[in-house]
């Protein structure tokens, strides 16, 4: 029986290095907490190494979290590595307090450390010791919480980036009876017998009862259902993908006029991926989260905005749709004053514009046929006139071809500019005098006439945020 367990162990976590996509020569890190579970996957990988021909290194994080039983474990850890020869780094991490979400914390500190040993080291995998139950109690517990399909397919065997999962399909008492028949010994955290922490909870009597007295074999099918959940959610996630890719405009916003014709399921996906790319990550993002942004999307007005965690604010604006940081926007500032250039190209970085700028005879020009792109007669500009700046309270325009002035204010309405994008909207003055605003409308500035010798093209065009 022990020698059964000791082969399922070693041979369940082959055929997972194979699915991951780990070959010969590979470098792997292994997140060792001292624990049952990483301690087994050592363990089991060392027996692999050679036959694979694996590199293998450790790294424990010390979280100081529980004291002197902390200061034990990596001293557990420091012993067993000296012992089976395995290169260790070890860091302690700063102080993490109590408070809320101390878990949350803990596990998005540990996992920064490793990936970041793992990038210094040269490895290409992180190995961490999840096992099947892990998994179970992850799906039941995102499923009392009200997750969705990305939620339900909880941890992945690959993924994200250079983390891999080698045990998920082994269950707890497998590995205990796999150190067991091995011999080896490793540390019990007392934190996990805690029933303050709803994991603890759940693992000591939630699942227990329901194998019991409802449902006999509960764990296995919660872990298929993650399985064929994941596939799912990989399968819509490609459907997203790619109705992303079509909505993309400049700026990295969304055209999003035709969004209300896609398929519900991909739009909240398309969304989640927008969020995360655009985010860095999906962290404090909720299916609630999804489901305001999908609202704004659909049913918002066409000027309309929502808060998102990390300062972070979503705008609708019109038919279009983008993210943007508050905090980044807060510190960039919003005046600005940029002399464009009478030759190449100028970049207005605080307005998200450049403008293209070419002198060229007149007898060779043709007007324009978009507001994009402006004629100037060169002789009424001297050098340095020409400006492009912040929209301005109060700010007036002269429109060429039109008696008196018009709040630039008003222009903005009339062109159903979105109200979060015009306290950034460059007007382009000469001498003060606002001359055009890029796209929108020209003023009666330095016009073109028979007597123009020299003429100063302009084009203005958004960047790409």
């Amino acid at each position: 029986m022990a020698r059964e367990a000791e082969n399922k162990v070693v041979g369940a976590i082959e055929r997972a290095l194979a699915r991951a996509g780990v070959r010969s020569g590979s470098s792997l890190l292994v997140g060792l907490s001292g624990g049952a579970d990483s301690v087994a996957l050592i363990s089991a990988l060392l027996e692999l190494r050679a036959r694979l021909g694996l590199k293998i290194a450790a790294a424990h994080l010390n979280h100081r979290i529980r004291g002197a039983e902390s200061d034990r474990d990596e001293e557990f850890v420091r012993e067993l590595c000296a012992r089976l020869d395995v290169e260790l780094f070890v860091e302690r991490a700063p102080g993490l307090g109590a408070g809320a979400n101390l878990e949350e914390r803990a596990r998005e500190v540990r996992r920064e450390f490793l990936l970041r040993v793992a990038d210094r080291i040269g490895a290409e995998f992180v190995a961490l010791g999840h096992h099947r139950d892990d998994q179970a109690e992850t799906v039941l517990m995102r499923l009392m919480r009200g997750a969705g399909a990305a939620g339900m397919a909880a941890m992945a065997e690959r993924g994200p980036g250079k983390l891999i999962r080698p045990m998920l399909s082994i269950s707890r008492a497998e590995i205990r009876e796999y150190l067991d028949a091995r011999g080896i010994a490793f540390v019990e955290d007392t934190s996990n017998s805690s029933r303050d922490i709803l994991r603890n909870r759940i693992r000591a009597e939630l699942m227990p009862m329901i194998e019991r007295e409802y449902a006999p074999g509960i764990s296995g099918r919660l872990v298929e259902l993650a399985s064929e959940t994941r596939s799912l959610d990989e399968l819509v996630s490609e459907i997203a993908a790619r109705e992303l890719d079509a909505m993309r405009v400049s700026g990295g916003a969304l055209d999003v006029s035709g969004f209300g014709a896609v398929n519900r399921a991909v739009q909240a996906v398309a969304i989640r991926l927008y969020l995360a790319e655009r985010m860095g990550s999906l962290r404090g993002i909720s299916r609630a989260h999804v489901e305001d942004a999908l609202h704004l999307i659909l049913e918002g007005g066409p000027s309309d905005s929502i808060d998102l965690p990390g300062e972070w604010r979503a705008e609708r604006e019109y038919n279009l749709f983008r993210l943007v940081n508050s905090r980044k926007r807060k510190a960039e500032g919003i005046a600005f004053s940029v002399a464009i250039a009478a030759d190449g190209i100028t970049v207005v970085e605080a307005a998200g514009f450049k403008f293209e700028a070419s002198t060229i005879a007149a007898v060779d020009t043709s007007m324009p046929d978009s507001l994009v792109v402006a004629m100037f007669d060169a002789a009424k500009i001297a050098d340095g006139q020409l400006v492009a700046r912040s929209f301005v309270k109060g700010d007036r325009i002269h429109p060429m071809g039109m008696r008196g002035a018009r709040k630039v204010h008003d222009v903005f309405v009339d062109c159903k500019l979105p109200r979060v994008r015009r306290e950034r909207f460059p007007v382009v003055t000469i001498g003060g005098a606002i001359a055009w605003i890029p796209g929108l409308a020209r003023g009666d500035c330095a016009l073109v006439t028979k007597a123009t010798e020299t003429v100063l093209r302009v084009e203005a065009s958004e960047i790409a945020a």
